[in-house]
């Protein structure tokens, strides 16, 4: 076998394994700007994402993080969604979460935060809350251990670039190198 030809898969390797390396990498550093971008700016996504907690019956919803969508239309409402309504009085800012049950929608009351109850129809057709994949990313932010997930994703990701630029001045090198 000649050194050109040599060189030649070597170039090929590299380039499959630029490529992937490549992959790789965009897909982490868009994960983590997946997880943070939706809590610091909110509007953009069309959501946002609060802590949800319980009531002192604990009939309102577990502890954990919720995706507030907004102007959703009546027919997406199922049994099992939450809803959620931002209230104008400053007092009672928003339902942390609840439950909906379909059948008897006109018995429900809602939990506001300051521990006063809200009509469900009041509720109705305002707010409703899902966790989209987006969501479930977002939730790491509220944890020290998602926090800290979430860089080492960033950092994977940023330092795979960095590997894969390394290896595109390689090829390049040995590609001037075959020129010459």
């Amino acid at each position: 076998m000649s050194k050109n030809t040599n060189n030649n898969q070597t170039v090929d390797e590299k380039k499959g394994k630029r490529t992937g390396l490549t992959i790789l990498g965009y897909v982490l550093v868009i994960v983590a700007l997946l997880t943070v971008l939706p809590v610091v700016l909110p509007p953009i996504f069309g959501y946002h994402t609060y802590l949800s907690g319980t009531d002192h019956t604990g009939n309102i919803s577990k502890y954990g993080s919720v995706v507030y969508l907004k102007t959703i239309d009546e027919a997406t409402y199922k049994d099992g969604n939450i809803v959620a309504i931002e209230s104008a009085d400053s007092s009672a800012r928003r339902v942390d979460s609840y439950y909906v049950d379909s059948n008897d929608s006109s018995a429900k009351e809602i939990a506001l935060r300051d521990g006063n109850g809200v009509s469900y129809k009041v509720v109705k057709g305002q707010v409703i809350a899902k966790t989209p994949f987006i969501g479930y990313l977002s939730q790491l932010c509220f944890s020290a251990v998602g926090i800290i997930v979430t860089v080492v994703i960033f950092a994977a990701g940023v330092a795979i670039m960095m590997y894969v630029n390394k290896i595109s001045k390689e090829i390049n090198t040995m590609v001037e190198q075959q020129t010459a």
